[in-house]
């Protein structure tokens, strides 16, 4: 159990400390962009502590797809979190998980079940709640709402891939699997900090190791917590206390102020992802 209440600790981490950098006046492209170089950097010291790693396509190809995609929803959430503040974009990131279920539909024919369904309705309403701030000047930001729709897809989309590699059947490719997914999103890193041209600052390279280390860890007691308890408890404590812990703390600690109809699309968000995380044993 210990396991999971780190998971859902350093998941938290991950947002939380960019927000932080954010306050603190830091470059969060900077930031975002050492993440995944010291993300690389970590996973490659977890992989090669492992034995009898694995290699094969399926985790190249899968992936590379989904190291791009993190990369670049990365930008979508600093621009979301700076506009919408982080506790209301990471619930429209957990609330995410419908799209892999519709896609498991229409790929694999795997049906909702009935509480997933109404995790699906639920989502639904949180959508409207969670809609973006309206300016006093020019009524609602499109901008924000276009990038919280592409947060949104970007979010189910790697799950997605995920679950195609899953369907592959390749088990054992899984550590070679996140390993490529970090080098991938670093090696776009590294391109994209000789793009900016900037030298880190001693607090950027602090903030961009502590988010990398939170990313890799997070994965690595997130398997461990799989193989200590079954699906059904972590895939929903892990969703949903990472929701709850980011939205505290962002309240608490940093000043966030959601507005009324922001907080109940939150707190309606920790119910569907619960919901649309249950499913019965055996199925």
């Amino acid at each position: 159990m210990w396991s999971l209440a780190l998971q859902v600790l350093f998941s938290a981490g991950f947002g939380l400390a960019v927000k932080r950098a954010r306050l603190r006046g830091s470059n969060v492209i900077v930031v975002g962009g050492l993440n995944y170089i010291f993300a690389a950097v970590f996973a490659t010291i977890w992989v090669a502590a492992k034995q009898n790693l694995v290699f094969g396509m399926p985790g190249v190809v899968f992936g590379s797809i989904n190291g791009i995609v993190y990369f670049f929803t990365y930008f979508l959430l600093i621009y979301a979190m700076h506009h919408h503040g982080l506790a209301a974009t990471t619930a429209v990131g957990q609330v995410a998980l419908v799209v892999p279920i519709l896609a498991s539909v229409v790929l694999w024919s795997e049906y909702p079940s009935t509480l997933q369904i109404v995790g699906i309705v639920i989502t639904m309403g949180t959508v409207v709640l969670l809609d973006a701030r309206k300016d006093a000047l020019v009524g609602v930001d499109k901008m924000l709402r276009l990038v919280l729709v592409l947060f949104f897809i970007a979010g189910g989309g790697v799950r997605v891939v995920a679950k195609l590699f899953a369907e592959l059947h390749v088990p054992e490719q899984r550590p070679f699997y996140v390993w490529i997914v970090f080098v991938s999103s670093g090696l776009l890193s590294v391109l994209l900090l000789i793009r900016e041209g900037k030298f880190p600052t001693p607090a950027e390279w602090a903030y961009g190791a502590f988010v990398g280390m939170c990313n890799v860890v997070q994965i690595i007691f997130f398997l461990t917590a799989l193989a200590e308890l079954p699906g059904i408890i972590v895939f929903p404590v892990s969703s949903c206390g990472h929701l709850i812990v980011t939205t505290t703390v962002a309240v608490a600690l940093m000043g966030e102020r959601p507005t009324r109809k922001m907080y109940w699309g939150i707190g309606l968000s920790a119910v569907a992802v619960i919901l649309l995380n249950w499913r019965l044993p055996g199925r």
